[in-house]
C-alpha cells in the first residue's frame, strides 16, 4: 500500500511521538510513505529554530519529525490530468501541497493501485466538498485518513489511556501553545474518558466524513 502524508499530519505524529502506532494502523513501513518533495524545506529541517517557530513548536520532536521525513520516499511529478489541475487550482483553500497528492491520488486510482492520503488539513477537504470539482471525488471517497479517524484507530488499537498520555506528553512538550492542534487539546483534554474523546473527535471530522476510509 502507497501511504501519501502532508505536512500537518507529519507534526502531529512527531510532536505526540505516534509515529509508530500510525504505521502499525495502517500496516505499512516507512518505505511505504510518501511526502512531497519540497517537505523537508517547507519543514525547515535545515533550520531546527525555524521548524520550531514555524512548525513544531517543539524541541523535543524535531529529531522525531527529521527522522519521519528523511525516512519517507518523496514523490516525484503525478500523471498528468489537466482537467483535474485546472479544476483544483480555482478552488480557494486548496493549497499547492494538498493540490499536489490530490493528484497523486488521482493518478493511483486510475492506475487501480492500493493507497491511502492521510491529511491534517480539513480546510482543503470542506473546500474540495464545496466546489463543483468532481472529477476528484472518486480517488478521494473512503481513501482518507484525517487526524481524528486516525486517531480513533489508535485508541482501537492501543486504548484511550496510551493515546492520552501521547497526546498530553506531546501537548506538555510543545511550548508554542498556537502550534498544538486545537482538536486534540478539546477532545483528550481536561480528564476526557473515552467516550468523550471519540464523540469530540467524531464531531471534528463530520463534515469531511464522505471522504474518510472505514
Amino acid at each position: 500500500m502507497i501511504l501519501l502524508a502532508d505536512n500537518d499530519i507529519l507534526i502531529m505524529l512527531a510532536q505526540c511521538d505516534l509515529i509508530d502506532e500510525a504505521l502499525e494502523v495502517f500496516q505499512c513501513g516507512l518505505s511505504d510513505c510518501f511526502v512531497v518533495g519540497a517537505a523537508p524545506y517547507s519543514l525547515y529541517l535545515s533550520n531546527p529554530q525555524k521548524c520550531y517557530d514555524k512548525r513544531l513548536g517543539n524541541h523535543a520532536a524535531f529529531d522525531r519529525l527529521a527522522g519521519l521525513v528523511h525516512s519517507c520516499q518523496k514523490l516525484g511529478a503525478a500523471d498528468e490530468n489537466i482537467d483535474l489541475l485546472e479544476a483544483l487550482s480555482r478552488i480557494d483553500g486548496v493549497d499547492d501541497g494538498e493540490l499536489e497528492l490530490f493528484l497523486h491520488t488521482d493518478s493511483l486510482h486510475r492506475h487501480q493501485q492500493a493507497y491511502v492520503l492521510t491529511t491534517g488539513d480539513k480546510k482543503s477537504l470542506r473546500a474540495l466538498l464545496s466546489s463543483n470539482c468532481v472529477h476528484a471525488f472518486p480517488s478521494l471517497c473512503q481513501k482518507v485518513e484525517c487526524l481524528e479517524s486516525l486517531l480513533l484507530k489508535v485508541i482501537s488499537l492501543y486504548g484511550h489511556a496510551h493515546t492520552t498520555m501521547k497526546v498530553g506528553t506531546g501537548y506538555a512538550t510543545t511550548t508554542r501553545e498556537d502550534r498544538f492542534d486545537k482538536v486534540l487539546r478539546v477532545a483528550f483534554g481536561n480528564g476526557c474518558d473515552e467516550a468523550s474523546t471519540r464523540n469530540a473527535l467524531n464531531y471534528y471530522m463530520k463534515d469531511v466524513a464522505y471522504f474518510i476510509r472505514p
